[in-house]
This record gives structure tokens, C-alpha cells and sequence, in this order.
């Protein structure tokens, strides 16, 4: 389960929040202090400009004070809102004028009568201001004055003065929530953001996407340095692909090696398998051959027994064959290079196995374009190959089909394995991006050749077995009726050549070869088909 985590705008939001609300508390408390202070010394002076001009206009009997001026001051100060009370009293304590609110003897009016100084008071909770007044006559004192003054004003003042700073502070408050929200978005927040996407794109693999924030000094600092990184990041991935691609190299490197010590070993094998069959087998089939023939002499008026005779020559010519192949493939002779016409070979070809009836059943056409140009090979070895597929064609079809030949000049390119197209294969296993590439083709440079395309309608070969069939002693057909050598000495054939010979085939619709011989010497663009 994924951990819960705030906002970094949250918690920015949210500290700077506390920090002003811990700062207007701590100011409210310093000006609500100051303010009541303040109210309070001004209302302390107020009372004691009072006292001092009611005072001053007290007669020297202090019992006729209500008829005196200063009984007149008092009474028009008992009309404000503000006044509670005023309380003269004698040295003796007693009480000789009061108006307003009757309020008990308290000490500070004997300490006032004692000390001789003014004093001042809040009783009842700062809900009112007593200000005490000695009265001096003849250098002594003779009595004291109690002012008190209401302090319902000063706290009105002071609670309107809280509602306004507590108003303040809330709309300062927004202000902050809405402004820093704003900046923090723009300049932090944001930046962020784009960082966090260009890190999941980085995590994807695409390493030339760079990180282009703006913001502060420190979001710039923080960007460069991701593409300071990235670009690391991206020169060890490139480090590590050119070490990928070396090692795939070497790879395929060292499967070729394999797969070319392999079949060196399975050439070897043939080798000295050929050899000592041709020592073991070809004497005494030579002699089985030669007694055959003079028993078919000697036996001719006999159907019955010239049948077993025919019979046993043709196993026994089968058998030469075989061996034969067996020598051809690991040993295989070079033949005299002659310049000849290789459509001219396919026809004569074609003709010779048509005369043997090798075609019954099969239509055959043979076609041979213009400007076909000259080769120079050994034309027995390459009808020995024209041969081996002819054959091949024809026993892919016992029902009969079609068969077609086609002669032409292109050049040769390796064929690109289309989505919608035939499978394909090439001489060996791994064609399309190795071996395929024929010796006399440089990149980039496609070489004249002379095309020979083998095309029937037959049962086809499957894809599993498609990549298999120029290999030594591998066949589709059924046990007895092939060795697996006529196309692994074709190829080693059209190889010594300097070409190669590729296959494409669909089951059930054909099969379809292609022989590409590179022409040898100066040969114009005339007739050449890309």
C-alpha cells in the first residue's frame, strides 16, 4: 500500500500559515497590551486633571462643599456617561461630600490622608478607575478625594480594536493562502512537476529528453544538474549498447564458427565415410552389376527372372549412385571453367530429362529473357544443380502440376522477408542477415547476375523444415527415396560458383528456387533488372 504523503504546496502552505498566525497572536497580544495601557494612563491623567480642579476650587470648610464652585464642578461631572462616583472624606475619616455611587471606605484613603500623595486604582476588574486626591490646606493635609471614572469606553475601543486586527488577520491570511498558492505553483511547484515527468520519461529509456524548468536559483541548479546526469546516463547506455552489440557480434561470430566447424566435422565424416565405402561397397557392387548383366543375358527368354535381374541392377546402380553423391559432396572436383549460354543450359536440360520421361504428367515452360549475358562456370556441375531441383520439383507433385523456368539477367540484392510473403530461406541457416550476402556483393552495390528461378505447384515445404534443407543428409521426402545430399551439393556447387541460392516456399500452393550467379567482366545496365 503506497504511504500517504502531503503536498510539498501543503506543507509550505501550511508552515507559513502557522508562522502568521503564531506572528499575528504574538503582535496582537504586544498591541492589545500596549493599546489598554495606553487607554488606561490617558484615562489615569483625565481623573487626576479632575481631581486636581475640584480640588483647587474647594472651600476652606469642607462641609459647605456642595454649595462652593467645586460642588458645582462635581455635580456636571456626575452628568457624564463615564462617572460613577466622588467621595471626599475629612483626617478624620469621616464623610463629608459624596454624589454618584455610594462605595464603602476602602485603606487608600486613610493612606492617602497618611502619605500625602496621589494614588490610583482598578477594582472590580478593570471595570473602573478610583483616582485618590490628598486635600492640602495650610501645608497640611486635612482630607482626600476618591474619583471614580467608568471604563466601559476604553473597553469598547479595545474590542472593536481586536475585531479589526482579528479581520486583518484573516484577510491577510487568504491573501497568503491565494498569493503564496500562486507562487508556489509558478516557481516550485511547477518546476517540480516538470522534473518529476522528464524523470518517469528518463526511467522509460528516452535519455535525449532534457529537463527545462524555470523557477529559482536552486530549481536552475536542480536542472542542470538531472541533465548533467542525463546526459551521463545516456553516454553509459550508448557505452553499453556498443558493448551489446559487440557481444552480439562476437555472438553470431561464434555461432557461424560453430555451425562451420560442424558441418567441417559432418564434411569429414562424409569424407572418410565416402572413402571407405567407395573401398567396401564399389568392388563387389561392381561385380553384382557385372554378374546381373550376364544373367540378364543368359535368362532373357525368362520374364520372370529377368524381372528380379532388372530389379537388382537398378538397386544396384542406386546404390553407385549414392556412393557417388557421397564422393561429389566431400570431395567435391573442379570443373574447367568455360564461358556458355545458361539459357541455352536450361533448355538442353529441360529437353534431356523431358526425353527420359522424367515430366509425365507435368506441364513444363520454360522461359528465357532478353540480353541474358554470359557466364563463366562449370556448365556440368550447374546442370548437375538444375537437374537435382528439376527432380526435386517433380516429386513434389505425383499428380501432376506445373513447372516453370525462368532465365534473367538482374542484380542481385538481399531480398527483404515481407510480412504477407512466401517463407524464405536461404543456403544455410541465418541467410537474411549474414550469409546471405554473397561475397561479389559490396554493400550498397548491387552485382549483375544471371537469375534462374525453379517455380512448381507442389506440396510445398513446411517453415519448420524450410530452414533445414541445404543441410547435409536432411530430406522431406519418405525413407528410401532420398539421401538429403542433392541440395546440400547443389548449394556447395552454386557456392563455388560465388553465388547463392535461396528457396521460398508456401505448404500446399509451391515451392520456388532461385539461383543467383554473379557475370563475371564489364556488363552494361542494358537488360539488367534491379
Amino acid at each position: 500500500m503506497k504511504q500517504f504523503r502531503f503536498s510539498l504546496s501543503f506543507l509550505i502552505l501550511s508552515s507559513l500559515s502557522f508562522i502568521l498566525v503564531l506572528t499575528w497572536v504574538l503582535l496582537s497580544l504586544i498591541s492589545f497590551k500596549t493599546a489598554e495601557n495606553d487607554l488606561l494612563q490617558q484615562k489615569n491623567d483625565k481623573a487626576r486633571i479632575l481631581l486636581a480642579s475640584f480640588t483647587a476650587l474647594l472651600p476652606p470648610d469642607l462641609s459647605t462643599i456642595a454649595s462652593s464652585p467645586a460642588g458645582t464642578l462635581a455635580r456636571r461631572l456626575a452628568r457624564e456617561g463615564e462617572f460613577v462616583g466622588l467621595t471626599v472624606v475629612g483626617r478624620d475619616g469621616a464623610v463629608l461630600y459624596t454624589l454618584g455611587k455610594e462605595v464603602p471606605k476602602d485603606g487608600m484613603l486613610a493612606e492617602t490622608i497618611t502619605t500625602g500623595s496621589e494614588a490610583s486604582r482598578f477594582p472590580e476588574g478593570r471595570a473602573t478607575l478610583r483616582r485618590y486626591a490628598p486635600i492640602v490646606q495650610g501645608g497640611s493635609t486635612v482630607g482626600t478625594v476618591r474619583l471614580e471614572l467608568s471604563l466601559r469606553g476604553e473597553q469598547k475601543l479595545l474590542a472593536q480594536s481586536r475585531h479589526l486586527f482579528l479581520a486583518y488577520c484573516v484577510l491577510d491570511f487568504l491573501l497568503l493562502l491565494a498569493v503564496g498558492s500562486f507562487l508556489l505553483s509558478r516557481f516550485i511547484v511547477v518546476p517540480v512537476r516538470r522534473l518529476l515527468a522528464t524523470t518517469e520519461r528518463i526511467g522509460r529509456g528516452e535519455f535525449s529528453h532534457r529537463a527545462a524548468v524555470a523557477g529559482g536559483r536552486e530549481i536552475a541548479e536542480l536542472a542542470d544538474s538531472f541533465n548533467g546526469m542525463v546526459d551521463a546516463l545516456r553516454a553509459k547506455q550508448e557505452e553499453a549498447d556498443r558493448h551489446v552489440r559487440s557481444l552480439e557480434r562476437a555472438n553470431r561470430e561464434l555461432l557461424e564458427a560453430r555451425e562451420e566447424a560442424l558441418r567441417s566435422e559432418k564434411l569429414a565424416s562424409v569424407g572418410l565415410l565416402a572413402a571407405g565405402t567407395a573401398h567396401e561397397i564399389g568392388t563387389p557392387l561392381t561385380a553384382i552389376m557385372g554378374y546381373a548383366g550376364l544373367l540378364m543375358d543368359e535368362l532373357a527368354d525368362d520374364p520372370r527372372k529377368a524381372d528380379y535381374l532388372r530389379r537388382i541392377e537398378r538397386d544396384a546402380e542406386r546404390i553407385d549412385r549414392i556412393v557417388r553423391d557421397l564422393l561429389n559432396f566431400a570431395r567435391p572436383v573442379e570443373g574447367a571453367t568455360e564461358t556458355f549460354d545458361a539459357a541455352a543450359l536450361v533448355t538442353s536440360t529441360v529437353e534431356m530429362l523431358e526425353l527420359q520421361g522424367a515430366f509425365k504428367g507435368i506441364v513444363v515452360t520454360v522461359k528465357a529473357a532478353d540480353g541474358v549475358p554470359l557466364l563463366e562456370a562449370d556448365p556440368f556441375q550447374l546442370q548437375q544443380v538444375l537437374i537435382n531441383l528439376f527432380i526435386n520439383a517433380r516429386d513434389a507433385m505425383p499428380q501432376g502440376g506445373s513447372l516453370e523456368v525462368r532465365t534473367s539477367a538482374s542484380r542481385f540484392t538481399p531480398p527483404v522477408q515481407a510480412e504477407d510473403s512466401s517463407p524464405r530461406s536461404g543456403r544455410r541457416r541465418g541467410d537474411f542477415g549474414g550469409a546471405f550476402h554473397a561475397p561479389f556483393a559490396t554493400e550498397g552495390e548491387p552485382v549483375p547476375c544471371v537469375r534462374i528461378e525453379v517455380a512448381d505447384t507442389g506440396c510445398g515445404i513446411a517453415p519448420e523444415g524450410l530452414g533445414r534443407i541445404f543441410d547435409p543428409f536432411f530430406t522431406t521426402k519418405e525413407p528410401g527415396k532420398g539421401t538429403g545430399l542433392g541440395l546440400a551439393i547443389s548449394a556447395r556447387i552454386v557456392d563455388s560458383f560465388g553465388g547463392r541460392i535461396t528457396v521460398e516456399s508456401i505448404v500446399g500452393k509451391g515451392t520456388r528456387f532461385v539461383i543467383w550467379l554473379p557475370v563475371v567482366g564489364d556488363v552494361t545496365d542494358e537488360g539488367m533488372g534491379q
